[in-house]
């Protein structure tokens, strides 16, 4: 096996046991002495290619959102898909990734602000196609009076930022009725007037 090879095998295992751990624990709870032990690996091995915790943890938050912007594109056609669509894509998504949705929600309700630059920039490309997708999928909506795309785009990050503590640690199925009921609560309201 080439250097090369063996180096990106080498990553890809540490990625991984970085990846479930900062997935089951977030970024405070995880340690790199776990890391090295459910995977064994020695710690000289994980510092040649990661400095650090920091450095794996964005490693970690950069496959999240590469992987899930991914998945969502392929699932969402921003101009065919309704709200309700929208979500079962992302919700669809979290089931079928489950340390994705526990990384995910970490790294949305506890930002850790020593990165929060890095996190930035790993996410632009997710909030740029979820951006366009609601943007599309809103424009054929009609809005409640007085409200605005940009301001209903605001709302929906809002609520996905919600539903992250509300959901987190729920089970998949439970987790899934509970967005589908916050999702009628958002769009249709409680009260009928």
């Amino acid at each position: 096996m080439k250097q090369e090879e063996k180096n990106r095998r080498s990553r890809e295992l540490i990625l991984t046991y970085a990846f479930e751990e900062f997935a089951a624990h977030g970024y405070s709870g995880a340690g790199l002495n776990q890391i090295c032990t459910r995977g064994h690996i020695s710690k000289g091995l994980l510092y040649h290619y990661y400095a650090g915790k920091d450095a794996l943890y964005m490693a970690c938050v950069e496959r999240l959102f590469t992987e899930m912007t991914a998945a969502l594109r392929e699932l969402i056609d921003p101009e065919h898909v309704t709200v309700e669509g929208y979500f079962e894509a992302r919700m669809r998504f979290f089931r079928d990734h489950p340390q994705h949705r526990q990384l995910f929600y970490d790294v949305l309700m506890y930002p850790q602000s020593h990165l929060a630059e890095q996190i930035h920039k790993c996410r632009e490309g997710f909030d740029r196609f979820n951006d366009n997708a609601l943007r599309a999928l809103l424009s054929r909506e009609k809005l409640a009076d007085g409200v605005t795309i940009e301001e209903a785009i605001g709302q929906f990050r809002s609520f996905v930022n919600f539903l992250g503590v509300y959901v987190r640690d729920s089970s998949n199925a439970d987790a899934e009725q509970k967005t589908s009921a916050l999702l009628r609560t958002l769009l249709y309201g409680l009260i009928s007037r």
